[in-house]
């Protein structure tokens, strides 16, 4: 004996379908649903990585430039303390031997210097 069909049969209740179908449905909708956000957070998330990646990257390049720059001025520092030791070095010894002829071209130096400078600073 048939009463038009039960479950799964093609008639009666749901059409055919198990009588759970619709929850099925439901959560199958809300797992895709639930998917799609994430993929959207991922891709979010790969976007925001990628950016911080340029960033330290560009980060990476910017100390390299800052510590050649370093070095170089490091090297010139200590060319120019080399230099003025060597000045200073010639002074004493030209102070040592004495001889006003060598004092009177020192100092005619440095106020010509000091001239020179004070003129240059006026023009501006």
């Amino acid at each position: 004996m048939s009463y038009g069909g039960g479950f799964g049969q093609g008639g009666g209740y749901g059409g055919g379908e198990p009588y759970n179908s619709n929850s099925a449905r439901a959560r199958e909708t809300a797992r895709n649903m639930l998917e799609m956000e994430n993929d959207r957070h991922i891709s979010n998330l790969s976007e925001q990585v990628s950016m911080l990646k340029g960033l330290t990257i560009d980060i990476g390049n910017e100390v390299n430039s800052q510590n050649t720059l370093l070095d170089g001025m490091s090297n010139s520092m200590f060319d120019a303390n080399g230099l003025l030791g060597g000045t200073m070095k010639k002074i004493g010894t030209m102070m040592k031997r004495g001889g006003s002829k060598h004092m009177c071209y020192l100092v005619a130096f440095i106020v010509l210097t000091f001239l020179v400078i004070w003129w240059l600073m006026g023009k501006k």
